[in-house]
């Protein structure tokens, strides 16, 4: 770990302790704290499905993909990562690397957690300024740098990390203005910023009459995180097919890396077809990561 980027991160830590932090199927973990102040940050490296798994727990996501989870932005600078963009101060990121050579077809994950409630009498929002954001983003990037060297992955990483969205950046955008992960999709939407090597991506389809509400919610995800998506709607990743059980309906489309899930869940009555949102989120969403033509339901 980068000491001095640690120590700033927590609002200028003087000295810093370990501490435990679950090891549950990880490779390695690592928390790090200072003492009698608040903030926690915690480090957790592990391989594919296990990393997934504990990354998509973290964001809100493992087993209730029903529901809408942690908002997320893209990392960007190349990496393959996204980073939670929540209300209560608490900052994630997730940072997933696509080995070669003798690890090929394995994903390193690295996921980093910097979180404000072991005191709440911290600030708040400690973690979700954008310097601190940006921050975290480099801990994150030089963390996943030394994890691919002692695990052998051999990934080609992303660039230094300048700044990186925050929950701001996450818009409602007029019929026919969306630009990010709602491009394409009609009506009036909630959407992130876009990027081609995001993981996970999300796009709210809100109510005309109430834009306060969100009728279709709409996700996309990539490997690694995609066979745990789907296994959290119940579907058998080894034989997905697209379908619909209910108000979910789920879709597929082949990529490099291997298979991604696009999920989309009714929560209202919707007067526009909830199908063409669906196609065009996933067809946009697709051809941003290479991916052949999404199979819909």
């Amino acid at each position: 770990m980068d000491t001095a980027e640690v120590k700033d991160l927590l609002d200028g830590a003087g000295r810093l302790r370990g501490v435990e932090v679950s090891p549950a199927g990880s490779l390695a973990t690592c928390g790090l704290v200072e003492p009698g102040r608040y903030g926690l940050l915690s480090v957790g490296v592990a391989w594919d499905v296990s990393g997934a798994n504990s990354a998509l727990s973290s964001l809100g996501r493992t087993r209730v993909v029903r529901s809408e989870g942690v908002p997320v932005v893209p990392v960007g600078a190349g990496w393959d990562g996204v980073m939670s963009a929540r209300a209560d101060g608490r900052a994630d990121l997730v940072l997933a690397l696509a080995c070669t050579g003798k690890q090929a077809d394995r994903q390193l994950i690295v996921s980093l957690t910097a979180d404000p409630t072991r005191d709440l009498d911290g600030p708040e929002g400690a973690f979700t300024s954008a310097e601190q954001r940006s921050r975290l983003g480099r801990i994150g990037a030089r963390t996943a740098q030394r994890a691919n060297d002692i695990w052998g992955c051999g990934a080609t990483l992303g660039e230094k990390i300048e700044q990186v969205p925050g929950r701001s950046d996450i818009v409602t955008a007029q019929p026919g203005k969306a630009n990010g992960t709602c491009v394409g999709v009609a009506g009036q939407v909630r959407e992130s910023p876009a990027d081609g090597a995001a993981p996970i991506e999300d796009c709210a389809v809100l109510m005309p009459d109430d834009p306060k509400t969100v009728g279709l919610r709409l996700s996309a995800y990539y490997p690694p995180f995609a066979y745990e998506a789907g296994r959290g709607v119940g579907l058998d990743q080894g034989a997905i097919e697209p379908g619909t059980d209910g108000n979910l309906s789920w879709a597929t489309a082949k990529c490099p890396g291997g298979t991604a899930v696009y999920l989309a869940n009714r929560l209202e009555p919707m007067t526009a077809s909830a199908r063409d949102a669906f196609a065009a989120f996933t067809r946009h969403s697709a051809e941003r990561h290479g991916c052949s033509a999404p199979a819909l339901p």
